[in-house]
């Protein structure tokens, strides 16, 4: 993938899962650490590499529209203002 550093691919990754786990009044639980061993996991469970899992999460992370980006801001605004 030109452009497609295993650190972006890795961090995009990352907060493609973060971004749908829970947040708390300081904002997203999820450490960047944290989200890479559950996906660590989840490739493990299904049956693909690490490496691949995190790539197709890099596309899906990429291809947010900003309906989904304004969602997710929404989402967090709001529960670290109802905390």
């Amino acid at each position: 993938m030109t452009g497609d550093t295993p650190h972006n691919v890795h961090a995009d990754s990352a907060d493609f899962i973060r971004a749908l786990g829970p947040v708390t009044k300081q904002g997203l639980a999820l450490s960047q650490r944290d989200a890479s061993r559950i996906r660590e996991g989840i490739a493990a469970a299904i049956g693909i590499s690490d490496a691949e899992l995190a790539r197709q999460l890099s596309k899906a992370q990429r291809a947010k529209s900003q309906a989904d980006i304004d969602a997710e801001t929404t989402r967090l605004i709001q529960a670290m203002q109802s905390h």
